[in-house]
């Protein structure tokens, strides 16, 4: 047992690596690819096309992605879903190369192609953990991949700034080709089977074709009623988010007119929140009422959003909405990862492994169902309304919603148990 537990702790280091890998690279690119959307473009109908392409390929992904990772070896779906992102990163390089960037049709090809990969990736990675740490690590692991993945997210908005003006787009491509290399052999190195049963293999998990797979994965779901109650609760507060993930972008750059560092620490200190948060949690017991600890945050999230379209309505100078923008995206992160840590751990311990593929996709995938909606509703009303209007009318919407929601629904969010 002892000898489990310490490779254990080696596997977590080997996830950690990868995850540092794996978001690094694709971090400063998104950024630097964002920026130039909306600078090039002065639009934000067309930095809402970007953001809306990920839930919209995860949608139609919905029936197979789940299935594919519950039915074949899920390492071997991770390593393919490297090489497609690899792929894609060169081809894209070589095109930008000959025809720039001012066609965006190839931008939002490359987005949609490393969406696929990434669909695949992450719902692999996440119905794998019970079988790459032991029981009594995950949350140790979530909580610590929780908090590498905000650092991640904080140096990357600040490289991109710096590095927007000093090196071409194709230089950022080429260099996140060679990050997705070192990832893929971390990946290599991770053992996928460290506390599986010798007598489990991984076609004995699931077995049929995709979609009596699928349809087995929503009927189990239909049994919990706090599952459908997560789904159908993300699916709304996904919708209004898109305020937030194209409004905030939008507001810095074209109405508050903050420079490029500016923009780029404002960025960050949404992940330094993120950390923050997580490094309270990896310190504090297990939440005995997640749900319930989950809807508490949500209400304060809707609440900021609220105290930010307020803050517009008055004539202030640029460093007041600096400062203000910038706790408002610090207190933000910190309040997200609340909201998402406790659930996921949750989850990942109640969800039986046979499901968890399914499940996992369904619920992440039905939760951004309303998410392109919200993206392309809020990047019209952003170009011909005021943003103060816009954000205090959404935080008051989703401040409403999370505080009646749990009441209409029936749901005794202090029960921790899975099925009722």
């Amino acid at each position: 047992m002892e000898k489990l537990e310490k490779t254990s702790q080696k596997q977590i280091v080997k996830v950690l690596l990868s995850t540092i890998t794996g978001n690094l690279g694709s971090n400063i690119l998104a950024f630097v690819i964002g920026l130039l959307i909306l600078r090039e473009t002065n639009s934000a109908l067309n930095f809402g096309i970007s953001q809306m392409i990920g839930p919209i390929v995860a949608l139609l992904l919905l029936p197979v992605t789940g299935s594919m990772v519950d039915r074949f070896n899920r390492k071997l779906i991770i390593v393919y879903a490297q090489l497609l992102s690899m792929v894609s990163l060169a081809v894209y390089a070589v095109v930008i190369y000959f025809q720039g960037f001012e066609h965006l049709i190839y931008t939002y090809l490359l987005l949609i192609m490393l969406k696929v990969a990434d669909q695949f990736l992450t719902t692999a990675f996440t119905a794998s953990v019970l079988h790459i740490v032991i029981t009594e690590h995950i949350q140790k692991l979530k909580s610590i991949q929780q908090g590498v993945t905000a650092l991640i997210m904080i140096i990357a908005p600040i490289f991109g700034a710096l590095l927007y003006n000093l090196i071409p787009l194709t230089a950022f491509v080429l260099i996140e080709i060679g990050i997705e290399c070192l990832t893929l052999v971390i990946v290599l190195w991770i053992n996928f089977d460290l506390t599986r049963g010798s007598g489990e293999s991984h076609e004995e998990m699931a077995s049929g074709s995709f979609f009596e797979l699928f349809k087995e994965g929503l009927q189990f779901m239909a049994k919990s009623r706090k599952l459908i109650f997560t789904m159908v609760f993300s699916m709304i507060i996904n919708f209004m988010a898109g305020a937030i993930h194209v409004g905030l972008p939008f507001l810095q750059i074209q109405v508050l007119h903050f420079s490029n560092s500016v923009y780029g620490i404002v960025e960050a200190l949404f992940s330094v929140g993120m950390i923050a948060s997580s490094i309270v949690l990896s310190a504090s017991k297990e939440i005995k009422t997640p749900l319930a600890y989950s809807w508490k945050m949500t209400n304060a999230i809707g609440l900021l959003l609220v105290l930010l379209g307020c803050s517009l309505f008055f004539a202030f100078s640029q460093g007041y909405y600096i400062a203000f923008v910038a706790i408002y995206s610090f207190l933000t992160g910190a309040f997200i990862t609340l909201v998402n840590v406790p659930i996921s751990i949750w989850m990942t311990k109640e969800i039986p492994m046979q499901f968890q593929g399914r499940v996992f996709n369904i619920l992440g995938t039905g939760g951004q169902l309303l998410m392109p909606l919200g993206i392309l509703l809020f990047s019209g009303l952003f170009d011909h309304f005021s943003p103060a209007m816009i954000f205090t009318i959404a935080g008051s919407c989703l401040l409403i919603f999370t505080l009646c929601y749990p009441f209409v629904f029936k749901v005794n969010m202090k029960e921790s148990k899975l099925l009722d």
